[in-house]
Order: structure tokens, then C-alpha cells, then sequence
């Protein structure tokens, strides 16, 4: 049966840092539906995890009952520890309160599902180094912006790594506009903190980002690329953030996630694993036959670090932010309004323009100088939110 596998991102700390992905799969005949689970036990945290079901290759979109689980879900311990049973937030997502983990204990997930138990190995919690630096480089003029994490273990007890990222980035609207009109009460009035023109935008991992230095001299990772970005893209406009989180894994986890990367970009390739190989540490403890996939690793703690880019420190090649943007003057106005059979402001308003200038010699009375399409005036009509980051700095660093 060719089956498709939807897999979660790596999940570090808290829920916003995992995304779902896919990726293909050709099964054997004989497998049917099989079980997905994706997260970590990480102490003291709210873990999510994310179940789902392997679908047909040939469905155009993921069906919606391969993320419709209803599972039970605990943390379990080898001293007889058990978990408040996991909340389930929709759509094959659970959360579990995890609290502090004994280095002497060994922890597992436990999913009831479907009338079977499903478990996987318990194992020791590892303890994650912090990061020593997250850099970036321009190597080239005008070229790709590359993101790069240092770390290292003066216990020799973490060797194998595994890293996601969040981004959030700064943009702005073309426009800086102070007069703005309410279509309830179809009046204009003035802000001038323009409300408009800040706004920010996120984004988070989706590829596998793991690391070795089981083969080095020394327990000790430099400068290893994670991703890169195109300094023309509106991450960089304004100031850009990466949050890097590190979290040490085991070396079957480091093995299982490689081959995970290598069958999702060698699909089909004569030494690309198959999908048995890649069923993780979880197993049906009530029934063999019935198969899982995915690794849920155990460790004390993730780590996290972060980088700021400010655009005056790159090389941006031209950026035209004008070639959607329609302005209209208030000589035009009427006219246009006149010619499209518009009566009101408040058609005018509902047809995406919005105004940008004050009419200053309207004054006292406020009225608009000049509109433009709502793109170019209001950075939320762009993908951007008025959520500002916590930890954004008040100033361009």
C-alpha cells in the first residue's frame, strides 16, 4: 500500500516552536494505517505532542481523520511515576505537564489508542549544554544571509544535537499615516503613533537541523550552517530575528532523524532507507503487529539563543515596494468616486483605500490630502501582526 506520512517538526520547548510537515512514504503491501507521533519529554515544560495517521499517497490533501486522534496520553517512569493524563487541543495535538525529571529514572510516553498501548523506550533524561553563539555572515556582496550555531559539552555527555528556529521579523507599510477614518461613524480622525505602519511577522523550521561531533577531536560544534536567507526578502527590511533551540538527543535518535532527512530528499534514491527503518522507538506493547513511527526523546532541558540582523548591516539589492501601490489625490477623488458610482467615504474606505496625508489647509476640520490602496498604508493588509515580540528591543539594534 503507498501510504503518506505527515510527521511534526521536532519539538523543543513550547508548543509555538513545532510545525506540521509531510513527506511520502511507499510501505510495504501488508502495512495498513500506522500511528505518527511526534514531541519530546522535556521537564518542566507543557510538552506537546502531535499523533496522526499515515494516508493514502494519492489523496490530494491530508484527510482530515489522519489528524482526527482520540488517544490518551502520559509520561511514565521506570520508579512508577505517572503523568497527568495529556489535554488534547485539536486536531491530534496533546499536551502534558511535565514536571522535574530524575537523572536516575528512565521516562517514556504511554498513548492508548485505538485498544492498543503504545510505548515508547524508556531512557535516562539528557542534559542539553547551552548555546555558545548564534552568528550569521554576508559572505558574499548582495548574496545569501547564512545562519550558523556553535555549542559544546565540557561533560562529554551531550554529542548529538538537534536544532529548530523561530524567526520574527519587523515590517512596515509604505506609508507613515497619522489620519485614518472610522466607517462607523464616517469621521476622520488623527493618531500619532501610526497605528499602521509597525507590524511583525514569524515563521518557524520545518527541515531537520541535526548535528554529530562524534567524529571530531574535540566535543565541539563551530559555526554549523542551519539555514540561510535572501537579503531581498522583507525579513530583512527592517530587523530580523532568529531563535535558535538545541536540544541533545541520543545517538539512535541522531540516526533515525538523518535518515529521515535523507529519505525526504532522496525519495526513491537506490540507498534511500525505507520507512521500516525509520519506525523510531516506539512500539504496540499490546499487539506486535500493530506499527508506529517516530522518535519521543527524553531530556532535562532545551537551550536557546538568539541573533538580531538590522537591515543597515547587510547588502540588500533594489527593492521596489511601490509596484502594487495605487495613490489618489483629493483633486481626484470625487472624480473617481463620481466615474465608479462610489457615493461615500465609507465605499471608498470599503474598497481598500485608505488615506495617507492630512489636508492641511482643511484645517480645523480633518480631512484627507491623499489616499492610497490599503497595502501600501496598513502593514496588517501585508501578513503582518500588531503582536509585538517580547523580546523586541524598542530601538534598531
Amino acid at each position: 500500500m503507498n501510504l503518506k506520512i505527515l510527521l511534526g517538526s521536532f519539538i523543543l520547548t513550547l508548543p509555538v516552536t513545532g510545525c506540521i510537515t509531510e513527506y511520502n512514504a511507499e510501505l510495504p503491501a501488508n502495512d495498513e494505517q500506522i500511528l505518527v507521533v511526534e514531541g519530546n519529554i522535556v521537564g518542566n515544560t507543557d510538552a506537546t505532542f502531535y499523533l496522526s495517521k499515515s494516508f493514502p499517497l494519492n489523496s490530494t490533501s491530508v484527510p482530515s481523520e489522519s489528524l482526527d486522534i482520540d488517544a490518551n496520553l502520559t509520561v511514565i517512569g521506570s520508579d512508577g511515576y505517572k503523568s497527568p493524563p495529556a489535554t488534547s487541543l485539536g486536531k491530534g495535538a496533546y499536551q502534558i505537564s511535565i514536571g522535574e525529571l530524575s537523572d536516575d529514572v528512565e521516562y517514556g510516553l504511554q498513548i492508548e489508542y485505538d485498544g492498543n498501548t503504545y510505548q515508547s523506550t524508556l531512557s535516562k533524561p539528557l542534559q542539553t549544554p547551552e548555546i555558545d553563539s548564534v552568528s550569521w555572515v554576508q559572505p558574499e556582496k548582495a548574496g545569501a544571509i547564512s545562519f550558523r550555531v556553535s555549542t559544546h559539552d565540557d561533560t562529554e555527555g551531550a554529542k548529538f544535537f538537534i536544532w529548530n528556529y523561530v524567526e520574527n521579523w519587523e515590517i512596515s507599510a509604505y506609508y507613515y499615516t497619522t489620519i485614518f477614518y472610522n466607517p462607523v461613524d464616517s469621521l476622520f480622525y488623527l493618531d500619532s503613533a501610526a497605528p499602521s505602519f509597525y507590524c511583525w511577522k514569524s515563521n518557524k523550521s520545518s527541515s531537520i537541523l541535526v548535528g554529530s561531533t562524534e567524529s571530531l577531536n574535540e566535543n565541539k560544534i563551530i559555526n554549523q550552517q542551519l539555514y540561510q536567507g535572501a537579503p531581498e526578502d522583507d525579513r530583512f527590511s527592517m530587523l530580523y530575528c532568529a531563535t535558535v533551540y538545541q536540544t541533545a538527543i541520543s545517538k539512535n535518535a541522531f540516526d533515525f532523524y538523518q535518515n529521515r532527512k535523507l529519505l525526504n530528499e532522496e525519495m526513491g534514491g537506490l540507498f534511500t532507507p525505507q520507512p521500516s527503518e525509520l519506525r523510531g522507538n516506539i512500539i504496540c506493547i499490546t499487539e506486535s503487529s500493530k506499527k508506529a513511527m517516530g522518535y519521543v526523546e527524553v531530556v532535562k532541558n532545551t537551550t536557546l539563543k538568539r541573533t538580531f540582523v538590522n537591515w543597515r548591516q547587510i547588502t540588500r539589492p533594489p527593492v521596489y515596494s511601490l509596484n502594487n501601490c495605487t495613490t489618489i489625490t483629493k483633486d481626484s477623488v470625487q472624480s473617481y468616486m463620481n466615474q465608479n458610482n462610489i457615493n461615500s467615504y465609507g465605499d471608498f474606505y470599503r474598497l481598500g483605500y485608505r488615506p495617507i496625508s492630512m489636508d492641511l489647509f482643511g484645517y480645523p476640520e480633518i480631512l484627507p490630502d491623499e489616499w492610497a490602496s490599503k497595502p501600501c498604508a496598513d502593514c496588517v493588509a501585508n501578513g503582518g501582526s500588531k503582536n509585538k515580540p517580547d523580546f523586541w528591543p524598542n530601538n534598531d539594534q
